[in-house]
């Protein structure tokens, strides 16, 4: 055998083993991610149902309807920058080394800032509300540590950018789980031996430990990767502005449909309501949280694909990702099918069983959302946030409808949140048939090399304002 032979066997056995690490490192992310995710959500389910359990139904809906009041107060001033880090950041630094870190520092600041100033502006309003007897002094003292928490958690996001920056999401699925571990005791702890005031004090500070700790290592691993901030001056992209309020308004929109279905379900049909709707969406919640680290692995590679104008790339990932989550979605409605109703009585109690239908029906929903995962993605890598945007407005806006058409409809809690659930169904099932429908109009971004909309220049390419 000649020498040129050797060598090109060689190569195959090196491309073959990158090939095997590569999808090591894929598998080491997803189940780093999944097994945070898992965690996170069993704390909240235990949380939860100790606080059903602990105070009922009626004072838990009232936690419940002040943590979605300071969401949806959140949700008008934090700007998400995650989003427009993943995108910008990496294409800086192809300018230079420390450029993509200075970036990324300077639009963190702007997000702990942004979410200062909306905690402060929110205690001011709430202790004001209550000096003129728009609430109660029972309702401030909930509301206040509700608020210190969201505020708490706003900079959170832009944190954890940082470790998909640096390409370490595996180490933050380790950090996530541990914090989870840790502010689990405190939260439990504190509402068995202080109420529901403690739990949501407890609450704002595990946040906080959780947001403080999360930005100091993101910070170390942007910087480990992208070298320290560049001395010199680097001006804000032009495109930046224009991704940042698409992107912002598309998160801000997504968190809303939750809290803001909270927060009309307590205003219309009281805090029993806001309990069930918890309650039966909580399978659904579970396994959004299992399925959700496919589409954080997910934009990274499809970006990378877009800017190097790669359709094959994009369209393979898709569809393996919902031939993925698709067939976990099934298997999660069989499996519920069999065993929700045991199961709700285990955990919330015995008079939760009612809610075996309405959950069973929020998992499909969710099973169904699950199929088309990449869509939470695909938009913004490919630099079309704003079709998102469409889409989870609209959904939104039908979502609210639904339930409000549901209270109206019904006499009960219990017939309420089963009719909206079959409804919310109904919308999710026209969502994921747009998804699929709207997936060539995103692929034609990609018809050319590098070509992308609303991105900027492509790798490589001039830039557009001087570099210093």
């Amino acid at each position: 055998m000649t020498r040129g032979e050797h060598t090109e066997s060689d190569h195959h056995k090196i491309a073959g083993r990158r090939r095997t690490l590569r999808r090591w490192r894929h598998l080491r992310t997803f189940g780093s991610l999944t097994a945070a995710s898992q965690v996170e959500s069993a704390v909240s389910f235990a949380t939860t149902a100790t606080l059903v359990r602990h105070v009922g139904g009626a004072e838990a809906g009232k936690v419940l309807l002040v943590q979605s009041v300071a969401t949806v107060w959140f949700l008008l001033w934090d700007p998400r920058f995650e989003d427009a880090q993943q995108r910008f950041v990496p294409l800086e630094q192809r300018y230079g080394r420390g450029r993509g870190t200075r970036l990324y520092h300077r639009l963190l600041w702007l997000d702990v800032a942004a979410g200062l100033l909306a905690t402060v502006v929110g205690v001011v309003g709430a202790l004001a509300a209550a000096a003129v007897g728009w609430i109660s002094a029972e309702w401030l003292a909930l509301l206040l540590p509700a608020v210190l928490a969201a505020g708490a958690a706003t900079p959170s996001g832009s944190a954890s950018a940082g470790f998909a920056i640096a390409d370490q999401l595996s180490r933050l699925g380790v950090i996530r789980l541990a914090l989870a571990v840790f502010g689990c005791p405190v939260t439990l702890t504190a509402l068995l031996m202080v109420g529901t005031a403690g739990y949501l004090v407890a609450t704002a500070i595990t946040g906080l430990v959780y947001t403080v700790v999360v930005t100091v290592l993101a910070w170390r691993q942007v910087r480990r990767a992208c070298g320290p901030p560049s001395a010199d001056p680097v001006p804000v992209p032009p495109e930046l502005v224009p991704f940042l309020v698409k992107s912002s308004a598309t998160g801000s929109v997504s968190l809303a449909s939750d809290s803001g279905l909270s927060l009309l379900a307590g205003l219309l049909g009281g805090p029993a309501l806001v309990t069930y709707l918890k309650v039966a969406g909580a399978p659904g919640r579970l396994f959004a949280s299992f399925v959700n680290p496919v589409a954080a692995q997910l934009y990274p590679r499809l970006a990378r694909a877009a800017a190097q104008g790669s359709r094959t790339t994009v369209v393979g990932d898709v569809l393996r990702s919902s031939a993925l989550t698709g067939g976990i979605g099934v298997l999660a409605v069989v499996v519920a099918a069999a065993l929700l109703g045991p199961l709700l009585d285990l955990v919330y109690g015995p008079e939760y069983t009612v809610l075996y239908t309405a959950a069973v029906v929020m998992l499909m929903g969710a099973a169904l959302r699950g199929a088309v995962i990449w869509a939470k993605v695909l938009p913004s890598a490919l630099g079309f946030p704003g079709v998102r945007l469409v889409f989870l407005s609209a959904e939104g806006v039908c979502q609210l409808a639904t339930l409000a058409g549901a209270i109206q409809l019904c006499s009960g809690a219990l017939c309420g949140t089963t009719a909206f659930a079959w409804g919310s169904l109904g919308l999710v099932l026209l969502s994921t048939t747009g998804w699929f429908a709207v997936l060539w109009f995103l692929l034609r971004s990609l018809t050319g090399p590098g070509a992308s909309a609303e991105t900027g220049p492509a790798f490589g390419a001039p830039r557009t304002h001087p570099a210093a």
